[in-house]
């Protein structure tokens, strides 16, 4: 599946910031045949689509690290703060976030991963999740040169209240947990659930504007391979004869 968070400002008129994320879980499981066609064909998409960032979740790491690592070095824009090779390593094993200007508009996605996704990787042992509640000093640092903070991830509606807490000067966290199935509000904190099973593209737009955080709308794609392509997503589908997830 696809979750691309559109992040728009609606006080230009002349031109919209925008910027495209997934925040994990896109990938299944590695124990069938399909997993690794549908797990490239969906690393393929996000780097021919350009997006801007995408995070790892409890599926992707369920899945070799060194799968994202190739991802990454193919143009995959993977972010993940918090997640390091080796126990007393500080160097982050991914990009910890993107800052960009765009429009006149500071926008940074930080990507997060929580501890519990290191359960069912096959490289528990030589990886280690930092805590994503305590990783201030970064998002103290970011929020400094930024207008508009976003943090993608594969969190429970708990574990973003618990960011929101944490961090209540974020706009928004994006999340792909299963758990997390509507908009939620944490004080000022916006919380987008863009999870679901199946072939979905969810465009979640959203006002990149602190007054106005709260207006979101959610629309929901079908793409399924049983109707003509009309969309690059649901051609690249079709083309590789992976049967929809139900």
């Amino acid at each position: 599946m696809a979750r691309r968070a559109t992040f728009l400002s609606k006080a230009r008129t002349d031109t919209v910031p925008t910027l495209f994320v997934d925040a994990g879980n896109f990938a299944t499981v590695a124990n069938d045949e399909e997993a690794t066609p549908r797990r490239d064909l969906l690393t393929s998409f996000y780097r021919d689509q350009a997006y801007d960032a995408v995070a790892l979740g409890e599926a992707e790491l369920s899945n070799p690290i060194e799968t994202w690592q190739k991802a990454q070095e193919n143009g995959v824009p993977i972010l993940a703060a918090n997640l390091f090779k080796g126990k007393r390593s500080k160097k982050p094993l991914f990009e910890p976030s993107l800052w960009v200007e765009r429009g006149g508009l500071r926008m940074a996605v930080v990507g997060l991963v929580p501890e519990r996704a290191l359960l069912r990787s096959p490289d528990s042992l030589s990886l280690r999740v930092a805590s994503p509640f305590e990783q201030e000093k970064l998002m103290r640092k970011i929020a400094k040169r930024s207008d508009y903070i976003a943090i993608i991830g594969d969190f429970t509606p708990q574990e973003g209240e618990a960011l929101a807490i944490a961090y209540p000067y974020v706009d928004v966290i994006v999340s792909s947990s299963p758990a997390a199935i509507r908009t939620m509000n944490f004080g000022s904190v916006t919380m987008v659930a863009c999870g679901g099973k199946g072939y979905y593209g969810d465009y979640v737009q959203m006002p990149v504007e602190r007054t106005d955080s709260v207006g979101v709308s959610t629309v929901r794609e079908t793409l399924d391979t049983k109707i003509p392509a009309d969309t690059t997503y649901e051609a690249q589908i079709a083309r590789s004869h992976i049967k929809p997830r139900k």
